[in-house]
Parts: structure tokens; C-alpha cells; sequence
């Protein structure tokens, strides 16, 4: 393990306070706070699961806006924070998924399965838990506490997804200081195990 890897989830969490910041006074502030500011938020929530769900994983990096909003959303809705700890999870987890997909990848190519990478994994997750929150399609027979739960898990897989795809996206050819896609790819990718 890199031994700078310590450092990543405390630079995720403040990275993701940014992130927060940044959709309550800039996407979420379009209405006063009280009810519909929630109404706000909610269509924020839903506009960009919706997004998330309907987008290929792919490496231009279409993903990273719309998980990040919707993550924000959730993490209000759920009136909660992602800590360092929920960091740290997440990096540990794609760390061991990307470990165990490349050790048994010989073997699935050997019986012509085609298991997926850990994006393609946490992205298929992240949109089950999205459906059975009821974000897409408004259909589900989950009661507002399982729902809720639901969306707790969208989170947990969002956070995940939002890591490894970053892993699998190429590295930034020029230097900088954007703290985007480029920048997390830079400090997962050697914490998880991905590109340099």
C-alpha cells in the first residue's frame, strides 16, 4: 500500500465538504430554506439519480457531475455526512474488489464470463438501490423507512462507484490544480490499487 494512502480518505472528506458546500449555496440555495428548498432538493436527488442510472460508464467522465449532485442530495436528504471512516471503507473495498477480480480474471475468461470491472459492478448496485428507493421510476413497495435504507445504500454504492470509476479513468496528461475526476483518479488510483 502507498504509504501516502493514510492521507487519501481525510483529502476525500474535505474534497466532499467542497462538494457540499458548493450544491447547498450554489444548487440547492435557489429556494429559501423550509419546504421548498426540500422540494429543491429532492428534484435534485431524483434528476440526478435519473442521470446517473441512464449513463454508460465510460472514460470521458459524463458520471463524476451528476454522482457527485446526487450524493450531496442524498447525504441532505439522509441528514447525514460521508466521514473519513465511510472514506476509508470505500477505498479498502475497491482496493479488495479490484485484487479479487484481477486474480480470478484467468478463470473467467477460461469459462467465457465477463464479470465486469469494480465500476461496472458498484454502478449495477448503486442502480438497484436507486430503483428500490423509488428515485426512477416513483414504483416501489418499500414503506419511507425502507426506502430510506434504500437510499443509504445508493450512498454506500454511490461513494464506491464514484472511486473506482475514478480508478479506471485515464490520468490527467498537464498538471493541475482542479480538484475533479483527474484528482480523485490521482489519489485513489495509487491507494486502490489502480494507475499511478
Amino acid at each position: 500500500m502507498n504509504p501516502d494512502s493514510k492521507a487519501v480518505p481525510h483529502e476525500l472528506h474535505e474534497w466532499f465538504q467542497s462538494v457540499r458546500r458548493l450544491a447547498e449555496t450554489g444548487l440547492f440555495s435557489i429556494a429559501p430554506e423550509g419546504p421548498h428548498r426540500d422540494a429543491v432538493i429532492l428534484d435534485a436527488l431524483r434528476r440526478n439519480a435519473r442521470i446517473v442510472y441512464n449513463l454508460k460508464l465510460e472514460p470521458a467522465g459524463k458520471l463524476y457531475s451528476p454522482l457527485c449532485f446526487f450524493l450531496a442530495a442524498a447525504c441532505w436528504q439522509l441528514r447525514t455526512n460521508l466521514g473519513v471512516g465511510h472514506w476509508q471503507a470505500a477505498l479498502d473495498n475497491v482496493r479488495n474488489l479490484q485484487q479479487r477480480l484481477a486474480s480470478s480474471q484467468s478463470e473467467a475468461v477460461d469459462v467465457g464470463l465477463d464479470i465486469g470491472s469494480p465500476a461496472t459492478l458498484f454502478k449495477a448496485e448503486f442502480d438497484e438501490a436507486i430503483r428500490q428507493a423509488g428515485l426512477i421510476d416513483g414504483a416501489t413497495f418499500l414503506s419511507k423507512e425502507d426506502r430510506n435504507v434504500a437510499l443509504g445504500l445508493a450512498v454506500n454504492w454511490g461513494i464506491r462507484l464514484l472511486l473506482a470509476y475514478a480508478a479506471e479513468t485515464p490520468a490527467r496528461t498537464q498538471p493541475s490544480k482542479r480538484k475533479d475526476l483527474s484528482w480523485l483518479a490521482e489519489r485513489v488510483g495509487p491507494a486502490a490499487g489502480g494507475h499511478p
